[in-house]
Parts: structure tokens; C-alpha cells; sequence
């Protein structure tokens, strides 16, 4: 089993590594049910610390989370901003996207690679 964006998404392994403060790879492949798994995982939290979501310590080998991928997870804790986009009615949605995507291009590079990917995630074919 591979570890792509489509197999899992960014916050699900962010929410992960919140929780347990910092993980190494195999640790972090047992906590999400991959058997022999260890070195996908590596490479996965590898491409996110490229793009500032993820840490590596050199010494311990522990995988933590970036000042940056911590503000995006302590955003999903907050259920107020949740419940308001739930609400956003269908036709809406057009109008939020265009908001969305003006900040995907002028907002800070590690938010614009969680939404890009998090719109692969979703809108993959595996997902229907």
C-alpha cells in the first residue's frame, strides 16, 4: 500500500502527529494501520516538511509538526468556522471557491499546498 495524497490526506497524518506529539515513521505507520509501511511514511512526511507542514529532528529520527502545520491543525479544532462553511448553500459555493483560490495564490506557500492537495484528495476518482 502506498501513502499518496489520494490514500490519505495532509491534516488526517497532521492530526496524527498532533496527538502524539512527534512519532518516527514506523511509529506513525502503526498508528495509521500500515503494516511495513514505515518507509512510505518517511517519504510522504518528507514532501510535507517541503512544504512547511512537517519536522524532522536529525538526532531523535521524530517526525513533529511545523509552528505552521500547528496553526492548521489547532484551525480544525475550531468547530465554529466549520459549522459556518456547512452552511454555505450550494449555489454559494461558486463564490467561496473564488475566494479560496485568490488566497491559494497569494496566501503563504504551506496553505496553498494543503489546498491544492486537499482538493486532490477529495476530487479523486477513488473517492466516487
Amino acid at each position: 500500500m502506498s501513502l499518496t495524497v489520494y490514500d490519505y490526506r495532509d491534516l488526517d497524518l497532521m492530526m496524527v502527529l498532533h496527538a502524539q506529539t512527534s512519532l518516527t515513521s514506523p511509529d506513525l505507520a502503526d498508528a495509521i494501520g500500515m503494516k511495513d509501511g514505515s518507509r512510505h511514511v518517511g517519504i510522504r512526511l518528507a514532501w510535507m516538511q517541503r512544504f512547511g507542514m512537517t519536522k524532522l529532528d536529525p538526532k531523535s529520527r521524530l517526525w513533529a509538526l511545523s509552528p505552521g502545520g500547528e496553526r492548521v491543525v489547532e484551525s480544525k479544532r475550531r468547530a465554529a468556522a466549520q459549522r459556518s462553511i456547512e452552511a454555505i448553500p450550494d449555489e454559494a459555493l461558486i463564490e467561496a471557491m473564488a475566494h479560496i483560490t485568490t488566497r491559494y495564490q497569494q496566501g503563504d506557500t504551506m496553505n496553498a499546498a494543503l489546498l491544492r492537495r486537499e482538493f486532490q484528495f477529495g476530487t479523486s476518482p477513488r473517492r466516487r
